[in-house]
């Protein structure tokens, strides 16, 4: 059996049935976090919350990190309306890293609050088949549906609104700890009784739409 695909979270694994794909931050200085050598499978991007006044040597490292191979995804990156940083520069930034994700025939890990519009308006303006996961989604249905009409992944963590995440379809869907120090098998079984299928069948769907959308074929 396959170990259960924990997307998005901000620790190693907690055992060998768990598979993550470890946020890294930048600037490194921010996350505490090491960025010179990687060989466990990775995201990497600029929080709008950890945006530098001068971004432009975070940005070289994101271009860095991103060629090695075991980094799968540009992320997480996004728009905040309760960050410090104006909105404008978190657009700017935010571009920026979704052209490199582009350019390289990566994935967007997004990070979203209270900046849909902002958001919507950012990714057309790169390249709209560019694809894009929101991470930790916890909206309601209608929103859900109106994103995945976009084209959006939805990525589910412990606190998912369940009428949510059933009308996500399949192919759209992936589940994270993010923050959480569980194990991302503890997310399946809840999740996969409220789809109505089991922990395996939905792991191997995760797992399916994670080689659908990036470099990764495992």
């Amino acid at each position: 059996m396959k170990p259960f695909l924990n997307f998005h979270a901000h620790r190693k694994a907690v055992s060998p049935t768990e598979t993550v794909i470890r946020n890294l931050m930048l600037p490194a200085e921010n996350s505490g976090q090491e960025t010179t050598v990687r060989t466990d499978l990775f995201c990497a991007g600029i929080h709008p919350w950890h945006i530098p006044e001068q971004p432009e040597a975070a940005l070289a490292e994101l271009e860095r990190l991103i060629h090695l191979p075991a980094c799968v995804a540009v992320g997480e990156t996004g728009l905040d309306k309760q960050a410090q940083t104006t909105m404008k520069k978190q657009q700017s930034v935010f571009v920026r890293q979704m052209q490199m994700a582009t350019s390289h025939n990566l994935p967007v890990v997004i990070h979203c609050v209270r900046a849909w519009d902002e958001l919507l308006a950012a990714c057309k303006s790169v390249r709209p088949e560019t694809p894009c996961i929101i991470h930790g989604f916890r909206g309601k249905p209608e929103l859900a549906k109106a994103l995945i009409r976009k084209g959006f992944y939805l990525s589910f963590g412990f606190r998912f609104n369940a009428q949510s995440l059933s009308v996500c379809p399949p192919d759209r869907l992936l589940l994270e700890t993010d923050e959480d120090q569980r194990h991302v098998e503890e997310l399946y079984q809840t999740a996969a009784t409220w789809l109505s299928c089991t922990p395996e069948e939905l792991n191997n769907q995760c797992w399916k739409n994670l080689q659908a959308i990036t470099r990764l074929h495992r």
